[in-house]
């Protein structure tokens, strides 16, 4: 290695000793002191000019890795981006922006472990939309998507931010209500209720927007599955629907 580098400057090297040589010896003029003087300022000048040279790659590899560096993080703001997509697209019901199924059933598993832990309570609202069938055999399916996504809008506009609303399928629905008791929900449900029907006074839609419901609550002592929770909500949704269907007071069907 120190060979390599002592023949890099072979060329200075030499000039170097032959201008000492003649500087000790006292064997020189001024036409050869100009000669030599003349050749060391362009060996010079060269060396300048590589040196030049070597800073303009040190710098273009420098930006080159700056690019690098910068590419690299885009890609992963990119890829973080993309699986909080994927996450999003795995936990929302496209249709109403609410929680699916999946993440639903999730919920539900959380806050029966969390009263479990901590002698805790909340109540489910099983919910499911009156006269969607109707809707779509005599609106088509278009104003069945917006009777579903306005029912949605209702419960959004009323419920709390700690409340979740998931869509199980079709015109079903349940909202979870942590730290809840069922009498607090009730005067919940009655105030979504109350919107709707001042809604539909403005006859702006050819129905009436209504849904059918049924809470519980569940406590700590309870020791309820998720399905037997969903089927006991379900149950009293059901008793409720009937009493609805025997009112009959709007112009969509159950």
């Amino acid at each position: 290695m120190g060979k390599t580098n002592l023949s890099l400057f072979e060329d200075e090297n030499t000039l170097v000793r032959e201008a000492k040589e003649l500087i000790n010896n006292k064997n020189y003029d001024e036409k050869t002191l100009t000669n030599m003087l003349t050749l060391m300022v362009d060996q010079f000048d060269k060396l300048i000019r590589d040196a030049e040279k070597i800073i303009r790659i040190g710098d273009g590899q420098q930006e080159y890795l700056h690019k690098i560096q910068n590419e690299l993080r885009r890609e992963i703001k990119d890829r973080i981006r993309a699986e909080e997509k994927l996450k999003y697209i795995a936990a929302i019901d496209s249709l109403t922006s609410c929680y699916n199924r999946g993440m639903g059933i999730t919920f539900l598993q959380n806050e029966i472990n969390n009263i479990r832990r901590n002698r805790g309570y909340f109540s489910i609202c099983y919910i499911d939309i009156n006269g969607l069938k109707y809707v779509n055999d005599n609106f088509g399916h278009f104003e069945g998507d917006e009777l579903i996504v306005m029912t949605c809008k209702f419960i959004k506009n009323v419920i709390s931010d700690s409340d979740i609303l998931c869509r199980l399928g079709g015109d079903e629905f349940i909202i979870l209500f942590p730290n809840s008791k069922q009498e607090d929900i009730e005067n919940i449900l009655s105030i979504i209720l109350s919107n709707i029907e001042n809604e539909n006074t403005k006859k702006l839609k050819p129905y009436d927007v209504s849904f059918s419901y049924g809470i519980i609550q569940v406590d700590s002592d309870n020791n309820y599955s998720i399905d037997h929770i969903i089927q006991l909500a379900d149950t009293k949704m059901y008793k409720y629907k009937q009493k609805y269907k025997q009112k009959n007071t709007n112009s969509v069907k159950p």
